[in-house]
């Protein structure tokens, strides 16, 4: 009987130690794609400042591109570029026109635009520009029209795919523009193909922090806001919460929070679209809005995470169609949310958890999105202004980001602390645009 157990323990140990192996090697194979791929360095050099978050998200962006799916190959590029170009991101757009044509995609499609592409995927442009900007606005309609029975319309694993393409893209774009782009431009005389990376499969193998490099960017002296002054209102925060206020004024704190998002400035001029992606993009009116402001309010309430949350029903309806995307997809999730190294500036041993729930919370804000358990007015005492206005540019109005105002935020913070909060900013935004959609898709599901 021993002997049975012992034999069974040590299959069970083979077995775990193969499927290690397994994914080591899977994700070797990813890595020696993307990080070899000369377009794309600066980007991967910016993410791999945080190497477990990079292999998150380069196992999703592989598995969306090239992984079992009901999408072809040629039409997931083809969703790339059209999601790419709606944040005026031709950085995305050129990569993606390259690989559709490599992969024997039309030829028409890259040079003609949306006038060219398929009916079935011209259908989606409304519901690409609804997740762009608006996604408060999206309905289980929009998902019932574009899946009713006929020529060139979608089914709901097609749709669910396509979804989560799109707001991938959304993502990317928004971190290439407020990000990498502002890093590249400080870094253009790099030799950027002389880094390397190597895969962090669990936190304890994520590289150690560099506690050294410390951003020098502007002068600290002119800084109101200093890593040393967030520090001190953290700890009151901290001894505040062994007493939160009543649900009503939890309640009242979002609303103003809303409200004050209406003041911080934003960039709501129209974009002016390049030429090689204008026949990509139509409706270039079609911008953010606060949401406070939207038209319909009672048509459009604010979206409480209590009653549709990712955990149990937007994982749930992902996980319906794609199992292992949705997976994927939770784990970069947590990967994001939980990522820390303790540190703030030159300070080390922080908890930092107030700054990124208050950085994640005022995202979801911007979107609609309410934690009726959280109070908001921590939003404000950690958020200073200018890098609330920062964070709604970058989240908002990527395209409009300048290296100036990149600049000009946390200049008391290392510049991976930067980029940590950066990307924050885009899986908040994603998180927000899956718990409208799959909502939406939910709502269908049930009355179908």
């Amino acid at each position: 009987m021993e002997d049975d157990l012992e034999n069974e323990m040590e299959n069970d140990l083979a077995n775990e130690m193969e499927d290690e192996v397994d994914e080591l090697s899977e994700l070797e194979e990813i890595f020696t794609e993307y990080i070899t791929n000369n377009h794309f360095d600066m980007a991967w050099k910016v993410m791999g400042e945080h190497n477990e978050y990079l292999t998150s998200f380069l196992k999703t962006h592989h598995t969306l591109l090239t992984g079992d799916g009901p999408l072809p190959a040629t039409i997931r590029h083809l969703i790339a570029i059209l999601a790419s170009a709606r944040f005026s991101c031709s950085f995305l757009v050129e990569s993606h026109k390259k690989e559709l044509v490599r992969l024997g995609g039309n030829i028409e499609w890259v040079e003609k635009g949306l006038g060219a592409a398929p009916k079935k995927i011209r259908k989606l442009y409304e519901l690409n520009m609804i997740l762009a900007h608006r996604p408060w606005v999206l309905t289980a309609q929009h998902i019932t029209d574009l899946t009713a029975p006929g020529a060139d319309n979608w089914s709901l694993s097609e749709l669910v795919y396509a979804i989560v393409l799109m707001v991938h893209f959304h993502l990317f774009a928004s971190f290439i523009q407020s990000c990498v782009l502002m890093e590249e431009r400080e870094n253009q005389k790099e030799n950027l193909n002389n880094r390397h990376f190597t895969p962090a499969i669990k936190c304890k193998i994520a590289p150690p922090y560099d506690c050294t490099q410390i951003s020098h960017k502007g002068s600290p002296s002119t800084e109101f806001y200093k890593v040393d002054h967030l520090l001190q209102k953290m700890q009151i925060l901290r001894g505040k919460q062994q007493s939160p206020p009543p649900k009503e004024e939890l309640k009242s704190r979002f609303h103003s929070v809303t409200l004050n998002c209406n003041d911080v400035e934003n960039c709501s001029l129209v974009p002016v679209i390049e030429p090689d992606l204008s026949h990509f993009v139509r409706d270039v009116d079609f911008q953010y809005v606060d949401f406070a402001r939207r038209e319909k309010e009672s048509e459009f309430p604010t979206f409480r995470i209590q009653d549709f949350n990712w955990d149990e029903e937007g994982y749930s309806m992902i996980s319906r169609f794609n199992d292992d995307l949705a997976q994927l997809l939770d784990d970069k999730f947590r990967t994001i949310c939980n990522l820390t190294y303790r540190t703030m500036g030159r300070h080390s041993s922080i908890d930092t958890t107030l700054f990124r729930r208050a950085s994640w919370n005022y995202i979801q804000c911007l979107w609609g999105i309410r934690h009726d358990d959280y109070d908001y007015a921590e939003v404000n005492d950690l958020l200073h202004r200018n890098l609330k206005k920062y964070i709604k540019t970058a989240s908002c109005y990527p395209e409009q980001c300048s290296k100036q105002e990149y600049n000009s935020i946390m200049k008391d913070f290392k510049t991976s602390e930067k980029i940590h909060l950066l990307m924050l900013v885009g899986e908040a935004k994603l998180q927000s645009s899956l718990l409208y959609s799959m909502k939406a898709v939910s709502l269908h599901f049930n009355r179908s």
